[in-house]
């Protein structure tokens, strides 16, 4: 039966931070969640899947989350889960960026231009693909069929470029923070092999919602 082959993928964005509601880049920056993060978190965590395996990124907004999410679970953390590294615009508004000719030419085209400093589009994909295809191996290796991934905003949109059902663009990607999208494979061979994922739905944040 597809319920007993079927492989489940949940993508959590970490909870949200006084410095994301601030407009602020923090790719690299380590902060904490907001009390409205985690507000959010406890709501999704009483409808989040079950996860065999618990991976996260390394840093500190990412973490916090997932003792929320999934506070009697061992994580695994992976520095390959990192938002994109924003050099010297870490820790800056975007309004004080709007000044610099970089800033404005990156708004422009993110996947050509790079901050001062900063990781390259290109870098950052490969970056996390890798890691994507370490957990994938590690899962395969280990028959772990439902898996949690908490990561941040980039990450996550660039895992549903590649894993999603339908194509998108990076950029036309929004997920949530402190919420999930759930990927299902049909199989662990599917799986395995990189295929993309056969169905996608969100995880639902009241009692009321089905994805």
């Amino acid at each position: 039966m597809e319920s007993d082959t079927r492989v489940v993928l949940s993508l959590y964005r970490h909870g949200v931070t006084k410095e994301n509601q601030d407009k602020v880049y923090i790719g690299w920056s380590d902060v904490s969640i907001s009390q409205d993060g985690i507000d959010r978190l406890h709501e999704t965590k009483q409808h989040r899947p079950d996860a065999e395996r618990v991976v996260i990124s390394d840093l500190k907004r990412c973490v916090e989350s997932a003792d929320i999410l999934f506070p009697d679970q061992p994580k695994i953390q992976h520095r390959g889960l990192r938002e994109i590294n924003f050099g010297e615009w870490e820790g800056r508004k975007a309004d004080e960026l709007q000044k610099r000719e970089d800033f404005a030419e990156w708004l422009n085209n993110p996947e050509l231009m790079q901050p001062e400093n900063g990781e390259s589009f290109k870098d950052f994909s490969a970056r996390v693909m890798e890691a994507w295809n370490t957990i994938r191996e590690w899962c395969v290796h280990d028959e772990i069929r439902d898996i949690a991934i908490l990561a941040h905003g980039g990450p996550i949109r660039k895992l549903l470029t590649e894993l999603a059902p339908e194509e998108k663009d990076f950029w036309d990607w929004k997920p949530l923070h402190g919420e999930g999208l759930t990927l299902v494979w049909k199989d662990a061979e599917s799986f395995g092999r990189g295929d993309r994922c056969t169905l996608l739905s969100a995880v639902p944040t009241t009692a009321n919602e089905n994805g």
